[in-house]
């Protein structure tokens, strides 16, 4: 299979055509911009995936490496931090000739599945519990992790 190909497969696929815009395209699934590059015998799928919390910059990174390690927690694609604006990122390649046509769209979103649980986590993150000194009482409504309530 070859970029124009995809592209073809896909916007029949889509109901719609796809733009090559000089070896770039973009689709949209399920709300997620993909940007899909043709790197010569490669596709490079690219997201964005959000603003990294600046409290949680250094637990989300280290989460992202984590996930990093052998593509367990990225289905296969690599998290990363555009130097230009400091957001992250998903990437994933593939190979154009272990492409089947009719594979590619479900392929994509997988990928934006993977974006969108990189996605919750950065929405979802509200940085470490505060740190209570023994004998005082907390405001917060419960009590942090590994205390009981004082009464």
């Amino acid at each position: 299979m070859r970029f124009d190909d995809l592209l073809a497969s896909l916007g029949e696929r889509l109901g719609a055509e796809i733009e090559d815009a000089g070896g770039a395209a973009a689709v949209e699934v399920d709300g997620v911009p993909v940007i899909l590059r043709d790197a010569g015998d490669i596709l490079l799928l690219h997201a964005e995936v959000g603003e990294i919390p600046p409290d949680g910059r250094e637990s989300i990174l280290a989460a992202a490496m984590e996930a990093n390690w052998l593509y367990e927690g990225t289905g296969g694609g690599t998290l990363a931090v555009n130097p230009a604006d400091g957001r992250l990122h998903l990437e994933k390649y593939t190979w154009f000739d272990r492409l089947v046509p009719d594979d590619t769209l479900s392929m994509i979103e997988r990928f934006v599945a993977t974006v969108e649980t990189w996605r919750k986590i950065l929405s979802d993150y509200h940085g470490a519990p505060p740190v209570i000194e023994p004998g005082k009482i907390s405001d917060l409504p419960y009590p942090p992790p590994g205390e009981f309530l004082q009464l």
